[in-house]
């Protein structure tokens, strides 16, 4: 061991505390961004797998009714691949011994002839069967069937069409379409489920024999997407098609793509917060340590020590605490990392879930790191090795003070001289004063981006549900009704005011720009379910025309 090297420990062991700090800021950047890009990456190649074996489709359409020889004119579109028909309907759920109310989405499908877009995946059970006596069968999604603890060979009702049947789980299983599943876009695990049952069965039901009321389309390599749904629109729009949409519009993919954007953010924003105070605090200890060293660096000049010896010593010194706290981020980083997606396990039905930390995220995490530390270091080190042996003997010369801005303007009597002091140095060391108010301005964002969200979701709820959402219980009808309906909700015991509503799919067009969702009607002046501004004042509904949300400005 040379004795630079034994120097190196000696300067390690004095300056312990404040290397095990600097080691653990640089651990908190390198463990938030492979904590957040191995979850993105993670998320992102199992998503395109799944979608890659499942055939996932790039278009949808949903509509009325038309009958099975429209597929034909659908098929001719320009840009379409392949397309597949199916009948949807929502409808009411029961489960024996369970009063929660429950909505599920009936899907037909071909026993013998599995669907080949939006491919359907046995987790266990078996597939269903065109059996035309007995209960019906159904699959149902993995995700509810959790929820739920159903097992294939447990029954439960569905009220198809206004007749209540009993439905017989076949087997459990998984679609690419329904990688997240929940009704009107809300998180419902137990409260939303999605049944697939034999086609035929279902089309008979609802008197839909040789028509359908949905499609999924697959597009073709090079094929505009725009130019696609255009002709789709105009195939449909005669039988009750509202829009054809996309992925971007498809609930499903939405939601896991707003998780992979807030991940890929999350994994930017916050480890670049805390890698610059690591460089600042860096640049502090290592400039002051120079700064207390002057005369052994002098000694070491006289000794014979070149200039590059003695920047390397100071820069394995960098590069020691660097390291220390890289080895301990990846490692954090990675098991924070697994954790992440154990929690979208829970959120996302996926077949399999594949964790992985890739080789190049460690590497650019590394060589971000130590270059941070490099740039942050480089000038001290390059102050130290720019000293004559000379020079470094004699004490710093004092700094060259001038008057500092106070006094330019004739504010000197306004402070204490403790004040001008602290004013004088601020203003002669403009840069290193700059840097430790970007540092505090960094850590009080960590702090309030941390903690903020207790407020804000506080602030949500109360919003939601105090100023807009008033009533205690929502009940959703599968199809409209008149007002006997209302007139018995408002008969049932304890029920105070009833306040009735609708919901209507619609597309708005606005010159180019177009819209798909949904208009609600209100009474004039609604008292259960208000619509409210960002005054957090309620808002008449007007008569003659729409009231629309700023989103759409």
């Amino acid at each position: 061991m040379t004795a630079l090297d034994r120097k190196l420990l000696r300067d390690l062991k004095r300056l312990w505390s404040q290397a095990l700090t600097l080691a653990l800021v640089v651990a908190a950047a390198v463990a938030g961004f492979i904590t957040t890009y191995s979850a993105y990456d993670s998320l992102q190649y199992s998503r395109d797998r799944y979608y890659a074996v499942g055939q996932f489709a790039d278009l949808f359409a949903d509509l009325k009714r038309a009958p099975d020889r429209v597929m034909q004119q659908l098929a001719q579109v320009p840009g379409i691949a392949s397309l597949e028909a199916t009948v949807v309907r929502d409808v009411q759920v029961s489960i024996p011994g369970v009063s929660d109310p429950i909505i599920g989405k009936l899907i037909g499908l071909d026993p013998k002839h599995p669907p080949q877009i939006n491919r359907v995946f046995l987790r266990s059970g078996r597939m269903i069967s065109s059996q035309s006596s007995g209960p019906r069968e159904v699959l149902i999604s993995e995700a509810f069937a959790i929820a739920r603890g159903l097992q294939p060979g447990d029954h439960l009702f569905a009220l198809i069409n206004g007749k209540r049947e009993r439905l017989l789980v076949a087997g459990i299983a998984l679609s690419p379409e329904f990688i997240f599943a929940g009704f009107s876009g809300a998180p419902d695990l137990k409260g939303y489920g999605v049944f697939w049952l034999d086609k035929k069965a279902l089309a008979s039901a609802y008197q839909m024999d040789g028509a359908f009321n949905h499609v999924n389309l697959r597009l073709a390599p090079g094929a505009k997407q725009d130019e696609a749904i255009a002709g789709i629109d105009h195939v449909l729009q005669p039988w009750g098609g509202i829009r054809a949409y996309g992925r971007d519009e498809q609930l499903s993919y939405t939601r896991v793509e707003s998780e992979i954007k807030e991940q890929r953010v999350l994994g930017t924003l916050l480890p670049a917060i805390f890698l610059a105070i690591a460089a600042f605090l860096l640049n502090v200890v290592l400039g002051r340590q120079i700064l207390m060293q002057r005369e052994q660096i002098a000694a070491l000049k006289a000794l014979g020590y070149d200039n590059a010896l003695i920047g390397w010593h100071y820069i394995k010194l960098a590069l020691l605490i660097v390291a220390v706290g890289v080895a301990l981020g990846m490692v954090t980083g990675a098991w924070l990392g697994e954790m992440l997606t154990t929690l979208y396990r829970k959120s996302f039905s996926f077949p399999e879930f594949y964790f992985r930390v890739r080789p190049s995220l460690l590497l650019i995490a590394l060589f971000t790191t130590v270059s941070a530390a490099l740039a942050a270091t480089w000038q001290a080190i390059k102050s130290s090795v720019q000293l004559a042996p000379a020079e470094a003997m004699r004490p710093r010369a004092p700094g060259v003070y001038r008057p500092t801005i106070i006094e330019v303007l004739g504010w000197r009597e306004a402070f204490s001289p403790s004040m001008r002091m602290v004013f004088r140095n601020m203003q002669r060391s403009s840069i290193r004063a700059g840097l430790t108010v970007l540092g505090v301005a960094a850590s009080i964002a960590v702090l309030i981006g941390g903690t903020f969200w207790g407020d804000a979701i506080e602030l949500l709820l109360n919003t939601q549900f105090r100023q807009v959402l008033r009533a205690d219980i929502s009940v959703g009808l599968i199809e409209p009704r008149n007002i006997t309906a209302l007139h018995a909700l408002a008969r049932l015991p304890y029920v105070s005011a009833v306040e009735p509503g609708r919901s209507v799919p619609v597309r708005l067009v606005h010159e180019h720009r177009r819209w798909r969702g949904v208009i609600q009607g209100r009474p004039s002046i609604p008292q259960l379910h208000r619509v409210v501004g960002l005054d957090k004042r309620a808002m008449p509904i007007p008569t003659d025309g729409l009231l629309l949300t700023d989103r759409l400005e």
